[in-house]
């Protein structure tokens, strides 16, 4: 009987390891094979040509999702927060379940309790000795001595697996906050800009023209930016009551599928924008001749601006005018006019210097995106968390028996809910299926509207007449 059960745990161990380092495959295959059928299957009419060339996912929409979008483009006000709040206070904190590491740990938790209880009963089965149900096992039962063996080698792996992921997890959540502080570098340039040009303008209408085509950029990057937290397809997964427990392919399917780039960037959708007097005619018509993709169009409206503003710094219209020097008799008329065109240099360096920093944050982005953390690093901690995990039933019974059941649940919701919060930091913007750490970028949308259209206009209206000394 004892030859039996030492054939018979190993093999159980080793069985529960490959299933858990496989599934992941197996869920790949299955995904893989469903968009195929699904590929083969769908309606091609419904998508724009135009929407598709320069975006990565297919595009698609439902009828009536232009109006939402429009509104989406040109709203100044938001009624969520930028990301999902909390409340210190504990109680509050322990009854929360929707994007936290209770809901994305419930399976797994549940499997290693469940595997736990399979080797109680198994260890109990097996041994011609007894002891009572939450009392240590004898350490001369045969298979509990060569489960000890076990434990001597899980502990070392507990020590290394602790201190890798929690550098992995502080790796990631230093990658989110790396996104999150650029959007909001991307507004203060934005911002910048759109000060400095109502400050300076002396005619009203070039300051709408450019603060208008400063929101359609940002307003373009992020409908060119692959997310689930847009406000628009969002919205699918925030109806639900459960969502964490939704299938990860409907998630990945939907996010494809509700993707707002694709319809508002293409010539529908810049009709939509042309109608709510969002962009002209004549300039929604030169960016679908640019012979650039729609994922260009935010830089091809940050150049307007730079242009925009040299032909207003050439008629004096920005700053002040660079007027030729009198003759030295007027000395005093000479040093006014060489402050005024100090002050105009000043002013268009700093413009410029906003500008190119912008673009450079519009790049971060992507760059973020594309290196966020490299496929073996992410493999390694994924695989030492699953061991750890998948063991611990087999090696703490030695030490604990029955009381390892209860311990390797709570084992399995801290190391894999650290795992799991890791990935989620790496994903800021949903579109892995984490939607719990969402930056909202309908949020950065309509802030954005509001202090470009409204705040610095309105200050500069706001500003009292000078006094006459």
């Amino acid at each position: 009987m004892h030859r039996i059960c030492s054939l018979y745990l190993p093999f159980l161990c080793i069985s529960s390891l490959a299933v858990v380092s496989a599934w992941p495959c197996i869920t790949l295959c299955a995904k893989c094979r469903k968009n195929r059928l699904q590929a083969s299957s769908s309606n091609v009419d419904e998508f724009s040509p135009t929407a598709i060339k320069g975006f990565p996912s297919s595009p698609g929409w439902k009828r009536g999702q232009l109006d939402n979008l429009t509104n989406w483009a040109t709203a100044e006000e938001s009624n969520v927060p930028i990301i999902c709040e909390y409340e210190p206070d504990g109680w509050w904190l322990w009854t929360k379940w929707k994007g936290t590491v209770l809901s994305l740990t419930l399976t797994p938790v549940l499997l290693t309790v469940l595997v736990g209880v399979g080797v109680d009963v198994c260890v109990h089965y097996y041994s011609e000795d007894s002891w009572p149900l939450l009392a240590k096992p004898p350490i001369d039962n045969p298979i509990i001595q060569q489960l000890l063996g076990l434990n001597a080698l899980w502990g070392y792996q507990v020590t290394l697996c602790t201190f890798i992921l929690t550098f992995f997890t502080s790796e990631a959540y230093q990658h989110w906050k790396t996104v999150y502080f650029t959007t909001r570098r991307i507004q203060g340039r934005l911002n910048d800009v759109s000060m400095l040009v109502t400050m300076s303008a002396k005619e009203n209408d070039l300051v709408e023209t450019i603060t208008r085509l400063l929101r359609l950029s940002h307003t373009f990057f992020w409908a060119a930016t692959s997310t689930c937290s847009n406000g628009i397809g969002g919205r699918y997964f925030e109806e639900k009551e459960h969502d964490q427990q939704l299938p990860l392919e409907e998630r990945l399917e939907h996010n494809q599928r509700s993707a707002i780039g694709p319809l508002l960037l293409s010539r529908e959708g810049l009709d939509g924008l042309v109608k709510a007097e969002a962009i002209t005619s004549e300039e929604a018509q030169a960016l679908l001749t640019s012979g650039l993709p729609p994922s260009q169009y935010t830089y091809i409206l940050l150049e307007w601006v730079g242009l925009y503003i040299f032909e207003g710094l050439e008629l004096g219209l920005l700053g002040h005018s660079k007027a030729n020097l009198n003759d030295s008799n007027d000395r005093k008329s000479n040093i006014e006019t060489l402050i005024m065109t100090s002050s105009s240099n000043g002013l268009e360096e700093n413009l410029l210097r906003q500008l190119s920093a912008l673009r450079a944050e519009y790049f971060n982005i992507g760059d973020c995106a594309a290196g966020r953390m490299p496929l073996a690093y992410v493999q390694l901690v994924q695989v030492l968390v699953d061991s750890l995990v998948i063991l611990a039933p087999f090696s703490l019974y030695s030490e604990m028996g029955s009381l390892s059941i209860p311990l390797t649940g709570l084992l399995t919701l801290f190391f894999k809910g650290l795992l799991e919060l890791s990935k989620s930091f790496l994903d800021p913007f949903g579109n892995e299926g984490y939607p719990g750490q969402n930056i909202r970028v309908d949020v950065l949308v309509s802030e954005l509207n509001f202090g470009v259209a409204s705040r610095w206009s309105r200050a500069a209206d706001a500003f009292p007449k000078a006094r006459d000394v």
